[in-house]
């Protein structure tokens, strides 16, 4: 960042070994280029919306000459490195080991990483506004503030932690059906303890008739005031 307030970004172009800085005003004038060419030709309304593709595969490995790791613009591209690097160590970098041990490790990760995904897609389109969905947010961080090592929430496992994400969809799953399962015998006893407390003591019915006059003036009070 400068004092102009203008980002800088790096491109390198491997076959030169030459580093280019180019500025975000730059980047922000090709964006603006783009969007009025889309929209002068028409393309953005023409063009049909496309569905979201998760494509799935194993092995991730060809014998012991490719690999298939990345991308290498997200932070799971990254962790496929680290992943890849410890295999290495564990099995003195001999390929015709360590890509099958890829595999095996990283497929099931991977494949629950996108999963998840699609997950988070379907609960930032539908459910961030559902009033269940945010007690229940609160509800799993209030839990794991009293229980840290038992009630740990799905976002926390895969973005701050490094348990493997097909165990963080299985923990996920166990605790919200534990959760679940908490919620419907709490308020099961609830009603069934509430039931039995007004069949035991019944209230005054008469009690709690208010006579009509008595609610007017009420209500003309409240719309005065």
């Amino acid at each position: 960042m400068h004092q102009e307030r203008l980002t800088t970004l790096s491109l390198l172009h491997i076959e030169s070994n030459l580093t280019e800085k180019i500025k975000a005003e730059d980047i922000v004038d090709a964006y603006d280029a783009t969007a009025k060419l889309m929209l002068s030709r028409g393309d953005y309304f023409r063009l049909p919306g496309l569905a979201m593709v998760s494509i799935k595969c194993s092995p991730y490995h060809i014998g012991d000459k490719c690999v298939l790791m990345g991308d290498a613009a997200h932070a799971v591209g990254f962790e496929d490195c680290i992943v890849f690097d410890e295999i290495m160590e564990q099995l003195n970098e001999d390929f015709s080991a360590v890509l099958p041990e890829y595999s095996r490790v990283r497929v099931p990760d991977d494949h629950a990483i996108a999963d998840l995904a699609m997950y988070n897609y379907i609960e930032m389109r539908a459910h961030v506004n559902s009033k269940w969905f945010l007690f229940r947010k609160h509800l799993d961080n209030f839990l794991h503030f009293l229980l840290p090592n038992t009630i740990v929430p799905l976002y926390t496992m895969v973005t701050f932690t490094r348990t493997r994400y097909h165990k963080a969809v299985d923990r996920w799953q166990w605790q919200d059906k534990v959760i679940n399962r908490g919620l419907l015998f709490g308020a099961t006893g609830a009603v069934l303890g509430g039931s039995y407390l007004l069949i035991k003591n019944p209230p005054d019915i008469n009690k709690l008739i208010i006579p009509t006059e008595k609610m007017w003036a009420r209500l003309m009070s409240l719309w005065t005031s």
